[in-house]
C-alpha cells in the first residue's frame, strides 16, 4: 500500500552481536544472558553494503514517490510544505502572524568587519557572504541599519538609527553619499563589502544586517559593534602651528597677531590643539606655560573659548594625544560610484551582478588617514 508524506514509515534489519566489551562501554547492546550472576554487555555490529536514499530501497512506484517528496519536504521545506521546482509550497499551518509562508528557512547573512582594511576614525568596511539553498529560499534584497549609541551616566542609551536597502538606496546610487560599495558578488566570489564613511570618532555604533526574500520576509539580524577610533591628527602640522603661535606671543603683540593667533586656535579642533600645546610647552615652556600665555596675551575670554575645546574629548584620546610622537599614515581603497540605476530593469542575478553594476557604476580611489602612536615597534 503506498505511504502518504504524513505517514511514519519505519525499517527493521537484523544485526549481529560478536565478541565483548567492558560494562562501561555505553556503546554496547545490553544482552539479556547472564553470567555467573553478572549481566554481560555484548557490542551490536550493524554491516552496511551499499549507501543509498531510503527511497531507493522501495520498489512500490507510488510509494517510492510519496517517500521522495517527503524527504524532499523535511530537506527543503522543514516537513512543513511540498517541493514545486525550486520553491517551497508551504502548507496552511506554516505561515506566520504577518501572512508569510515560513516552511523555508532563511539563511542568516552573518555581518563582519573587514579582515583586510581596519576601521579609520571616520569609516569602517562591513563584509558579508550572499549564500541561499538551490531549493525554496530566493534572497532578492539585504537590509543595513546603523545605530549610534551614546552612553550616559545613567547608563541608558541614546540611538539614532539609520536603515537603508542594498539593492534601492546603495546598488542604484539613489540615497547612500555616506555609504559605497567594495566588493560584489560574481562568478568567483560571494562576497559582499560596504564603505560606511561620515562616522563620527571615538563613538560606538551597531550595525545589523537582515536577508530579504521575494516574500518580503526578514532573516534573523546580524550584528556587529564597533567604537571608532580617535580622531585622526597631523602631528606634523600641529609642531608648526605651535611655532607660529610662539612667534605671535613673542615680543609685543599687536591687536593683528592677537586676532590672528585667536582665529588660528579657534579652528584647529580639540585634537590638533591638544598637540599643538604638547608641542608649545615642550619647546617653548620656558618662556611661559602654553594656557598661561593665551590667556595673558588674548585675555580671559577668549583664551577660555580655545581651551574649552580640550574638554571635548575622552579621557582615552587624551591620553593617546600625550604620546612623544604620533605618525600619520594614508591607505588608498577603491570603490565604486553609483549612478541612479533601475535595478529592476535587468532584473537582480547575484552571481552575474559584477557585469551589471559595472555598467552604472565608476571605480574610484579614496584615500584613508591613520594614526599610529609612539615608536614604531620592530616585528
Amino acid at each position: 500500500m503506498p505511504l502518504s508524506r504524513k505517514e511514519r514509515i519505519t525499517f527493521e534489519g537484523v544485526v549481529e552481536q560478536k565478541g565483548q566489551c567492558p560494562r562501561s562501554c555505553h556503546l554496547c547492546h545490553m544482552s539479556p544472558r547472564v553470567v555467573q550472576g553478572r549481566q554481560r554487555s555484548e557490542p551490536v555490529l550493524l554491516q552496511i553494503t551499499k549507501s543509498a536514499p531510503i527511497y531507493e530501497l522501495v520498489s512500490n512506484n507510488e510509494t517510492y514517490q510519496a517517500l521522495q517528496e517527503a524527504m524532499m519536504s523535511m530537506l527543503w521545506c522543514s516537513c512543513k510544505g511540498d517541493v514545486i521546482d525550486d520553491w517551497c509550497r508551504c502548507d496552511s499551518s506554516a505561515f506566520g502572524a504577518d501572512g508569510l509562508p515560513t516552511c523555508a528557512p532563511l539563511p542568516q547573512p552573518m555581518l563582519k568587519l573587514s579582515y583586510t582594511y581596519e576601521p579609520s576614525s571616520s569609516l569602517v568596511i562591513m563584509e558579508w557572504n550572499h549564500t541561499e539553498p538551490p531549493i525554496g529560499v530566493r534572497i532578492v534584497d539585504y537590509l543595513i541599519s546603523q545605530e549610534k549609541v551614546t552612553e550616559r551616566t545613567d547608563h541608558s542609551k541614546v540611538e539614532t538609527e539609520t536603515l537603508l536597502s542594498f539593492v534601492d538606496d546603495i546598488l542604484s546610487g539613489a540615497r547612500s553619499p555616506c555609504v559605497m560599495l567594495g566588493d560584489i558578488p560574481n562568478l568567483l566570489s560571494s562576497s559582499i563589502s560596504m564603505i560606511i564613511r561620515c562616522l563620527d570618532p571615538d563613538t560606538t555604533y551597531m550595525f545589523r544586517l537582515w536577508a530579504v526574500d521575494n516574500t518580503g520576509r526578514r532573516s534573523s539580524p546580524s550584528e556587529v559593534t564597533i567604537k571608532t577610533p580617535c580622531p585622526t591628527v597631523d602631528d606634523v602640522k600641529a609642531q608648526e602651528i605651535a611655532d607660529k603661535i610662539y612667534n605671535l606671543f613673542n615680543g609685543y603683540t599687536s591687536g593683528k597677531e592677537q586676532q590672528t593667533a585667536y582665529n588660528t586656535l579657534m579652528d584647529l579642533g580639540a585634537p590638533t590643539l591638544h598637540r599643538v600645546l604638547y608641542h608649545y610647552n615642550q619647546r617653548y615652556e620656558s618662556f611661559g606655560e602654553f594656557t598661561w600665555r593665551c590667556e595673558d596675551e588674548l585675555g580671559p575670554r577668549k583664551a577660555g573659548l580655545i581651551l574649552t575645546q580640550l574638554d571635548e574629548l575622552s579621557p582615552w584620546c587624551k591620553g593617546l594625544l600625550q604620546e612623544q610622537k604620533i605618525g600619520l599614515r594614508r591607505m588608498s581603497l577603491k570603490f565604486l560610484s553609483c549612478r541612479y540605476t533601475d535595478t529592476k530593469a535587468f532584473g537582480l542575478n547575484w552571481s552575474h551582478m559584477g557585469q551589471d553594476v559595472h555598467k552604472a557604476c565608476d571605480e574610484q580611489t579614496l584615500t584613508v588617514m591613520y594614526n599610529d602612536y609612539g615608536e614604531p615597534k620592530e616585528l
